[in-house]
């Protein structure tokens, strides 16, 4: 990955535009007034909504909403850095049946092409130490805000040889930086009114990204928005009012030991046999599961992304060679689940999922993969589709059949499915029960009596399809684990 630009602000912006410029409404009297000709470093605070993105509770639904306690951005233009510090807590949705919203904090990096988190692996209830967490596919996403800022906008148009086009209320400001595509206006008041660009996204594609700013005033010296609204794919991301801005700080954020090699490590993948034929495939805290049918395999979800992909399909056709990958059963739509079903369209599998999430997507694949060419975008083949009707589907074969279940009534996801070999006695499940009753106990009981309604719906599922069940396999979690184990966790023993 390259840095994104080498920020030495050009002495004059205005070499690159008419001398029509210098009146207001241009990108120089935007620079002027918004200091961005000597601001190198800016920080923002303030609170909000944050929204969680790509994890809708259907794919027609806004994401779920956050209550933004505290904002902090920190930004250094000429190293490109940023760091994001977060206090937030779920809003509460009284039309769903959520865990009781508790207070989170993130604490975001990113330092050129290289980014991570400081936090907990496997998330703050695993009560692991708390570490930095290499994040190498946010790094697009992360430095796209950096220039999302006004001041970040109007450095980066000077320094890319920007055209600017005069509108009615002031000029619209276009650049390339690299192979991204920045669009800004700038009113008659010289304030950056909007921005998008496009970033990739391993679902949507090419997916636009907007930043609106509203009600500029000046704090302390510097003229800022105070209010940023950001939009991904069509849908809200972050609502911050600003309370204060703090300009030309020091911003020194060192690199961790060894994050560098770990931007670019390749992704790899473990095997647990859970049965003759069955194999769990685990990568971090995303898995999959692979099962061997008669002549052909059959892959149970396909989570984050095309590398994950190719590594569960080598990993796949290494323990059961010779036969092809024939279904992806994708259980909802949910971005860290769905990021790779693209791979295996392109492996020539068919994908098996519930009507609405087809639905979701063919509307999505018809957008362009440009920025990051995947293999269905070279190939252009066209996605094959086995839709789940009345809630149950079943892959039939005389030794292992495949029941897929619609997962009804769980709050977390209205087109989610289960997976049941009926042979084995394996149940496979997703998002209910990460299966760390014992290690990190807030995610499945809280407080006292109250038990996490995910997995009560799980263990009401089980009862609903009569499932006799002796292994429950997660696609989140470290380990299977058992219904006797279940019922303890929902006090029934």
């Amino acid at each position: 990955m390259r840095t994104w630009l080498s920020f030495a602000l050009v002495a004059a912006a205005a070499t690159t535009l008419a001398a029509a410029d210098k009146q207001s409404g241009t990108l120089e009297s935007a620079i002027a007034a918004l200091g961005a000709d000597h601001i190198t470093s800016i920080e923002y605070t303030g609170a909000g909504k944050w929204y969680q993105f790509g994890q809708e509770p259907n794919p027609n639904l806004p994401p779920p909403q956050y209550d933004v306690s505290s904002y902090i951005a920190t930004i250094d233009y000429a190293t490109a850095t940023k760091r994001v510090q977060m206090a937030y807590t779920e809003t509460v949705d009284p039309g769903r049946l959520r865990p009781p919203p508790h207070d989170q904090t993130a604490d975001e990096y990113v330092v050129g092409d290289v980014s991570w988190i400081t936090g907990r692996p496997g998330g703050p209830a695993t009560g692991l130490p708390v570490a930095s967490i290499p994040e190498p596919k946010n790094v697009e996403e992360r430095a796209m805000e950096i220039w999302t800022t006004p001041q970040g906008f109007l450095r980066a148009a000077a320094e890319n040889h920007a055209t600017s086009t005069p509108t009615p209320d002031g000029s619209e400001v276009t650049f390339l930086m690299g192979k991204h595509k920045f669009v800004g206006r700038i009113t008659k008041q010289n304030e950056v009114l909007k921005i998008h660009t496009w970033i990739d996204n391993p679902v949507l594609g090419d997916m636009l990204c907007e930043v609106a700013f509203t009600g500029y005033r000046d704090f302390g010296g510097v003229m800022f928005p105070s209010r940023i609204v950001r939009t991904e794919g069509g849908k809200l991301r972050l609502d911050i009012r600003v309370s204060s801005v703090k300009a030309n700080l020091d911003v020194h954020v060192p690199v961790p030991d060894g994050m560098r090699a770990a931007m670019s490590a390749p992704v790899k993948v473990t095997v647990d046999k859970l049965a003759d034929g069955v194999y769990w495939i685990k990568g971090g805290q995303w898995h999959s599961v692979s099962i061997e049918q008669g002549d052909h395999i059959v892959v149970v979800d396909a989570p984050l992304d095309e590398e994950r992909s190719l590594a569960v399909i080598a990993k796949t056709k290494e323990l059961i060679p010779n036969k092809p990958i024939t279904y992806l059963i994708n259980t909802h739509a949910h971005f860290d689940h769905a990021g790779g079903v693209r791979t295996y369209v392109d492996e020539g599998a068919t994908i098996v999922t519930l009507p609405m999430n087809q639905a979701f997507f063919e509307r999505a694949w018809r957008a362009p993969h440009t920025l990051k060419p995947d293999r269905l975008e070279r190939s252009k083949k066209t996605p094959k589709f086995e839709t789940i009707m009345h809630g149950k589907d079943v892959l039939n074969d005389p030794q292992r059949p495949i029941e897929i279940d619609r997962q009804v009534g769980t709050a977390h996801n209205d087109a989610v499915v289960m997976v049941y070999l009926p042979v084995e006695k394996i149940l496979i499940q997703v998002d209910a029960w990460n299966t760390e009753a014992v290690t990190a106990p807030y995610l499945d009981t809280i407080g006292g009596d109250f038990v996490n309604p995910y997995i009560v719906n799980l263990y009401d599922n089980i009862l609903r399809l009569n499932l006799e069940v002796n292994q429950i396999v997660p696609l989140h979690g470290p380990r299977t684990t058992t219904m006797p184990e279940l019922r303890k966790v929902l006090l029934l023993d």
